[in-house]
């Protein structure tokens, strides 16, 4: 997060080596959310650090535990990164198509806000991490019965990449929202 190219993560990568958390092989916590399977990278209270690709030094202290959904894929090649709020029972999942940091008009990746009661609180709570507020994109509600079924399919990443893409092509929110539309399941 704050593009960065070294972090520091206490705990629970305290006592790992700075290979290992470059890596992101130390152990972690892991919880279930509404049947997800969720890696803590950062627990509530913890502290994220590290030095930006202008080489300024950051650090956040972390609001709400942060980690990755185990079996999914995001558009870096990586699972995909998510935010725990405090209500377990939340219906809906927020996905932020976060900016480039430094190339604000490009999408960056995506960053799942679950366990928040609203849009407002979800957008609050990623803001809550980030020094600058250029790193937050549009955001995507999803039902959550919904959002596990298209983050855990291969066959629906795609979709969801593209309406991200969409908004940075000029188009801005409406772009993307005509470009994958969420069903009113709940």
């Amino acid at each position: 997060m704050n593009s960065f190219l070294f972090f520091k993560a206490t705990p629970p990568g305290e006592g790992a080596s700075p290979g290992q958390l470059e890596a992101g092989n130390y152990k972690k916590q892991h919880r279930r959310f509404q049947g997800l399977d969720i890696s803590i990278e950062n627990p509530k209270g913890s502290v994220r650090s590290g030095v930006d690709r202008d080489g300024h030094a950051w650090r956040t202290k972390m609001t709400h535990a942060y980690g990755y959904i185990r079996g999914s894929l995001g558009v870096d090649g990586d699972h995909v990164d998510c935010y725990l709020g405090p209500e377990a029972e939340a219906p809906i999942a927020y996905i932020v198509h976060q900016r480039k940091a430094g190339k604000w008009d490009r999408y960056d990746e995506d960053k799942v806000m679950l366990g928040f009661g609203s849009e407002e609180e979800a957008k609050r709570a990623y803001l809550d991490h980030y020094d600058d507020p250029r790193f937050l994109g549009p955001i995507t509600a999803m039902p959550m019965d919904e959002f596990k079924e298209k983050v855990l399919s291969t066959r629906e990443r795609p979709r969801m990449i593209k309406a991200a893409v969409g908004f940075f092509r000029g188009k801005g929110r409406e772009a993307g929202e005509r470009t994958y539309k969420v069903s009113s399941r709940s």
